[in-house]
């Protein structure tokens, strides 16, 4: 189908007085006019010619593609007749709307002349649902949005920038309907995970969890999000995924993570803040103050203070590497003496925790001792990654559910930690392939006055 537009634009200067602002507003709006007849025009234009052809006398060749259908009343039984009738049209227009445009239409429909079967053919052609009103541009747009920031925010930024306005229960809405795929492992050294609560379908607390593989310098791709999912399937879940055995797993130390997720790895790392959080919740427990408390965090922030050379494996002499295993031994024999000292003075909680926590807390360093591979200390990464999802995770207008949790948080994993895969994802369903190109073949302008 090839059709010309011909459109004729007045432009107004009050007194021949107009500054720039004032000029490009003008035309930003003229371009939304335009664009939105343009595109209503487009549509209809493109209904006659395929009405046209399934009702007229052409072949199969010239219907390629157009009136598929299925027998009335006999599911699943293709029928084979390719001649039709004209039916009419829908009694309500059609609404649909872009990141920058939006028409209302009413679709045409055709009726099989062998089983009677009616068709809308122009939603097949458009690649639309039945009542479908956004274009997959404009989901994306959203998706984006909020992504990048809340969903209150992100609402308000598309109205703003945009001038897409979109409600916060519809970002909602079209979110939890994104299904994006899972991820596949690409054999980096290191996984890290962590899992926070978050509001959940009807009125109850739920769990979120997510998974991610890092590599040496900060490199981060997720592996995955789950909610209303243990421990146990995720580490099965995760096992498929990757390429490969890891050097190392990253978390807090949750007993349930580390049993599973660690049978992944070769080793685990206890997060060093963690440590001396959990060490001092421990002590709280016991009936330590305050003023003790902190005092025996500074300790143990001392001991653990161990940092890996700046320079590269290579070129750390024998002689300094022996003097860090022998500061790694002295850091656990004081970790040792400091799980006698609770235990001397009844604290049986933080005693547990810190002799449950000791055999983990070095393993980084003996890993680049015996590799080279430079790896985390801390859990940061995860931490950051996930108190950004859980932002996204906050009421709007009603409650996550599980499933809603997920696909969402596979859209916050994907657009802020793998751009290769969000945009094959988005390449894939806006199925672009060039089948439509407009182009400016004439344009004159001239002053009337």
């Amino acid at each position: 189908m090839q059709m010309m537009v011909e459109t004729a634009l007045e432009v107004k200067i009050e007194g021949d007085r107009a500054n720039a602002n004032e000029i490009f507003d003008a035309v930003s709006k003229a371009v939304v006019e335009v664009g939105n007849r343009l595109a209503l025009a487009a549509v209809e234009e493109y209904q006659k010619t395929i009405v046209e052809t399934l009702c007229s006398a052409s072949g199969r060749v010239a219907k390629k593609g157009l009136g598929r259908h299925e027998v009335k009343g006999g599911e699943g039984e293709w029928c084979r007749c390719r001649r039709f009738k004209r039916a009419g049209y829908w009694s309500e227009t059609r609404a649909l709307r872009s990141d920058l445009f939006r028409t209302e239409f009413r679709p045409a429909m055709v009726a099989c002349l062998l089983c009677g079967k009616r068709l809308t053919p122009v939603l097949d052609a458009l690649e639309l649902e039945a009542y479908q009103s956004v274009t997959e541009q404009l989901l994306r747009k959203v998706m984006e949005a909020v992504a990048d920031t809340s969903y209150r925010r992100g609402s308000s930024q598309l109205g703003v920038l945009a001038e897409v306005p979109v409600a916060k229960s519809t970002g909602h809405r079209w979110a939890a309907s994104v299904e994006l795929p899972v991820s596949q492992g690409k054999a980096e050294p290191f996984l890290g995970a962590d899992g926070t609560g978050f509001k959940r379908q009807p009125g109850q607390k739920g769990e979120v969890r997510l998974v991610l593989e890092m590599g040496e310098n900060g490199r981060v791709r997720p592996l995955g999000v789950w909610a209303g999912t243990d421990w146990e399937d995720i580490s099965r879940d995760v096992e498929k995924r990757l390429k490969g055995q890891p050097s190392l797993l990253v978390s807090d130390g949750e007993r349930e993570l580390e049993n599973w997720l660690g049978r992944l790895t070769q080793d685990s790392v206890r997060g060093h803040w963690h440590v001396r959080r959990g060490a001092g919740y421990a002590l709280w427990q016991d009936g330590e103050g305050l003023a003790q408390r902190k005092a025996i965090g500074r300790r143990l922030g001392e001991i653990l203070a161990i940092e890996i050379p700046d320079e590269d494996i290579e070129m750390v002499s024998e002689d300094d590497k022996k003097a860090l295993r022998e500061r790694i031994k002295t850091a656990e024999e004081q970790i040792g003496k400091l799980v006698e000292e609770f235990e001397g003075k009844g604290y049986k909680k933080a005693a547990t925790f810190l002799s449950n926590a000791r055999a983990k807390l070095f393993s980084h360093l003996a890993l680049w001792l015996s590799t080279g591979i430079v790896a985390p200390r801390t859990s940061s990464i995860v931490e950051n990654f996930i108190r950004e999802l859980v932002r996204r995770l906050k009421k709007i207008g009603w409650n996550w559910s599980d499933e809603g949790a997920t696909r969402m948080g596979r859209v916050v994993m994907l657009r802020r930690y793998d751009a290769e895969a969000w945009q094959a994802y988005w390449r894939k369903r806006l199925n672009l392939q060039g089948r439509c190109a407009i182009e400016v073949v004439r344009f004159d302008a001239r002053r009337v006055a």
